[in-house]
């Protein structure tokens, strides 16, 4: 089965990267995956020109392939664009793990401040850098994905779930995974293991 694995990067800056998207995108296939998104397919001045409806489908079809993707790699050496912030929070909120990218002197200053373990900042010197890296990170990618566990709770439960969700602005799924992993870290038998 191939893994799938959304690409993006800064349409604003798509033009100037253009090279440096192919070769993601290359270099992606070349490691046997599907790569979703359509940030080296369409130009600057096409976004440029999209109307309404375009813009509405686009952004139906990025949800679509955030949901549909295994992990992602964002190029992020402009990470003050709104939709690569906007695309990394989405991915995040959804627990896909993220490869984040960036030119050496480009670094996504505020986005390294978040401490999560499912992305991982790569920088790179130039284009042929970029194979090297993305080999290693898309292994570690795939060691930090999560697997889908289902289970039954009871309304009471749910309904804390949402109030926590709400009031708290975090994710369900997120409030149980850091309970059971503050469990784990008071777990002495397990932490043996």
């Amino acid at each position: 089965m191939f893994m799938k694995v959304y690409f993006s990067g800064s349409a604003f800056y798509r033009d100037d990267y253009l090279a440096i998207y192919k070769k993601i995108k290359l270099t992606l296939t070349g490691l046997s995956l599907t790569v979703l998104g359509n940030i080296v397919e369409l130009s600057t001045s096409d976004y440029n020109n999209w109307t309404n409806d375009n813009r509405v489908s686009n952004y139906k079809q990025i949800l679509k392939w955030v949901d549909q993707c295994d992990f992602a790699v964002i190029e992020s050496s402009f990470p003050s664009t709104l939709h690569v912030g906007h695309e990394i929070s989405l991915l995040l909120d959804k627990g896909k793990p993220v490869i984040g990218v960036y030119k050496n002197g480009h670094e996504p200053k505020m986005f390294m401040g978040i401490h999560d373990d499912r992305i991982r900042w790569v920088g790179y010197r130039n284009e042929a850098d970029i194979e090297k890296i993305l080999k290693e990170a898309v292994i570690e990618a795939k060691k930090n994905m999560d697997v889908r566990f289902n289970f039954f709770v009871s309304p009471k439960i749910l309904n804390y779930l949402d109030y926590v969700a709400k009031n708290r602005m975090i994710p369900r799924a997120v409030f149980l995974r850091d309970l059971i992993e503050r469990e784990m870290k008071k777990d002495k038998d397990f932490a043996e293991q």
